[in-house]
């Protein structure tokens, strides 16, 4: 089992650094949530979204109507490679005391949630793409006892943290527009699921690594030609 050379490696942002552009991640944590317990009774949680980016949506801008998350609790020390049925969150994740007291996301503490339920929280974290990585590294061996490095993840996935890369960076260039963030990402996904000039789907094209720069320069350039027409 693998771990991060640098803690702070794991996160794409926390605290007052997420952007609320960034679209909904596997990996995101968000700080009360609201989960309904066996009984009917609700309470709200620390949480981290355990679906696969592919099944967190259904028409690749809004929600599934039930996502998957892990409670986020606090925890002593960090042991890497064991205590699978966690994945470890320490600093700088927001609710992490020091280095002998990170958080962690426990596997065998799931409930299931809707959107509403989810975005009733904050936003706290976003995981980075090895931080996504070792999530899904720690997640798989929980469930199988089998290792898979986590470079199999990215070479599995990187198209699809692309794309995520790509709506926020469109997000953020429409907001200046005035276009709603919603709204900007239904644009996005609708652009990236065009054919390019070889025919080919551009969210197709963000599987080669050798392609993704140029989809973001053909990306820049469309949100250009937006920004020029006024619209």
């Amino acid at each position: 089992m693998e771990r991060p050379q640098d803690p702070a490696d794991l996160y794409h942002s926390c605290g007052e650094d997420v952007v609320p552009a960034r679209p909904t991640l596997t990996g995101d944590i968000y700080q009360e949530a609201t989960i309904t317990d066996a009984d009917g009774s609700t309470r709200q949680i620390t949480g981290m979204i355990l679906d696969h980016p592919c099944s967190l949506r259904t028409d690749g801008v809004n929600l599934a109507s039930r996502l998957t998350i892990a409670e986020v609790l606090p925890g002593r020390g960090t042991n890497w490679r064991g205590s699978f049925n966690r994945m470890y969150l320490p600093e700088p994740f927001p609710q992490a005391q020091g280095k002998s007291k990170p958080c962690a996301a426990y596997f065998d503490a799931c409930y299931h949630v809707s959107p509403e339920q989810l975005e009733s929280g904050t936003r706290i974290a976003c995981l980075s793409n090895a931080g996504i990585n070792f999530l899904l590294q720690r997640r798989v061996h929980h469930f199988s006892r089998v290792v898979v490095p986590t470079f199999k993840f990215q070479e599995a996935n990187g198209g699809v943290y692309e794309e995520a890369d790509l709506i926020e960076e469109w997000c953020l260039e429409r907001e200046d527009d005035g276009v709603k963030h919603l709204e900007a990402a239904a644009e996005c996904v609708a652009w990236l699921r065009g054919a390019a000039s070889d025919g080919r789907r551009r969210q197709e094209l963000l599987r080669d690594p050798q392609q993704r720069s140029n989809v973001r320069r053909q990306m820049r350039m469309r949100l250009k030609e937006l920004g020029q027409q006024g619209k």
